[in-house]
């Protein structure tokens, strides 16, 4: 069975469950919700291990070919713009169609705190080096930048360096078949993630209220996927079927999608970059840890359209283009610090924005509260789906990546 059947059927299951049980069934409600935590954490569980001895590794190989810092600078740039045009088409998308205004709560006590940049700076430098490893869990960025130094540092004296080298190697290999192990594992846990999450959203939908934002979310992503990064891919990528490609990475943007986490789906799509796209371990190794970090251009297409939202919500008068413009120099730098937040992505970046507008609108994110699951779920999957199209378009340019029949994906 392909993997993405078994997620698919996970999927499926879960949202069986969650149709089944009474939104007012507050045990069960607790079950779902600890096993939805114990699950996330089993998906991640050999990320920091994998990230940790990996990256080394892809970085001294790119190294070696004097490809390391071509890689990185295309990666950058590409990212970087992709996030900036996901953006600029939320808030064009929105500002176009006008969702109905939501009405204002009367409890507007704020429920979580925005993203602190000190906070930020802290944890990608720890007190010291081998904390970062320990206390990655929810922070791939302090391991992936000691990786990224590790890998530089192998090159200074290969002599030196190669019995490390080669265990770092060794280690990479045994829990890339680890991280496998867990990627075929994730459809069991797709059904809690899948059951707990329909559930808590069957209880807060408001059809009525959030019914316009929800469509205009809705198809938002659906023309992206569908038909932006096919149209995409088709350029790019030598004018070839490219749906090929969107079914490669079925599995893991649907992983993405049934738990809004993209770390928790960050294990699956190394392994479909590498065995259905064909993107070499020293591509892919360094590629999709960083566009899972700072490449979440689907959230930015999200969290532009409900800050849009949010602030028509709030005035007769419509957004003036001073606004709109301060939303797109805004909204990608916010983009930018959400590696911290891998599950609550879209959500995060909605109140570091209101926090930064001002002007009264500080809480001004909790009129869209109730309907956090689907923005944050959408948003985990554009990014993932957009992260497997980063590798897969970038290890093209560099001659990192060998074509596969679709026959063969995994």
């Amino acid at each position: 069975m392909k993997i993405w059947m078994k997620y698919l059927f996970g999927a499926l299951l879960g949202a069986a469950i969650a149709f089944v049980v009474p939104t007012s069934d507050e045990a069960t409600r607790k079950v779902l919700s600890f096993l939805f935590e114990l699950s996330i954490r089993i998906g991640r569980y050999a990320l920091v291990p994998l990230v940790l001895f990996s990256v080394p590794v892809a970085v001294f190989e790119l190294n070696e070919d004097k490809e390391f810092w071509r890689v990185l600078g295309r990666s950058a740039l590409f990212l970087l713009l992709s996030v900036a045009v996901f953006a600029l088409a939320g808030v064009a998308v929105t500002a176009l169609v006008r969702p109905a205004r939501i009405p204002l709560l009367a409890d507007m006590s704020p429920a979580t705190t925005a993203i602190s940049l000190e906070q930020f700076l802290f944890s990608v430098f720890p007190k010291s080096l081998f904390s970062a490893p320990i206390e990655s869990g929810d922070f791939l960025l302090p391991v992936l930048f000691l990786a990224v130094l590790l890998g530089l540092a192998f090159s200074f004296d290969r002599a030196a360096t190669r019995p490390v080298l080669s265990l770092f190697d060794s280690f990479s290999r045994i829990f890339y078949q680890l991280n496998s192990f867990f990627a075929e594992f994730l459809g069991v846990l797709i059904i809690v993630a899948s059951a707990y999450n329909l559930l808590t959203l069957r209880a807060a939908l408001r059809i009525d209220i959030y019914g316009s934002l929800l469509a205009v979310i809705a198809v938002e992503t659906a023309v992206i996927a569908l038909i932006a990064i096919p149209a995409f891919l088709y350029v790019a990528c030598g004018k070839k079927n490219p749906y090929r490609y969107l079914y490669a990475l079925l599995a893991p943007a649907l992983a993405a999608l049934m738990s809004g986490d993209v770390y928790f789906a960050l294990g699956s799509l190394t392994k479909h970059a590498k065995e259905s796209l064909g993107v070499r371990r020293r591509a892919g190794g360094v590629i999709l840890p960083i566009a899972t970090l700072f490449g979440r251009a689907g959230t930015a297409l999200i969290t532009t359209t409900a800050f849009i939202v949010v602030l028509s919500s709030y005035s007769n008068l419509g957004i003036s283009l001073g606004s709109l413009v301060w939303i797109l120099g805004a909204a990608p730098v916010v983009t930018l610090l959400l590696g911290a937040s891998p599950g609550r992505g879209a959500v995060t970046a909605l109140t570091a924005l209101c926090a930064l507008y001002g002007r009264g609108f500080e809480n001004g994110y909790l009129i869209v509260a109730p309907m956090a699951l689907p923005l944050i779920a959408a948003g985990a999957f554009l990014d993932t789906l957009w992260a497997g199209i980063a590798a897969l378009y970038i290890a093209k340019r560099s001659g990192l990546a060998q074509e596969k029949e679709a026959r063969f994906f995994i």
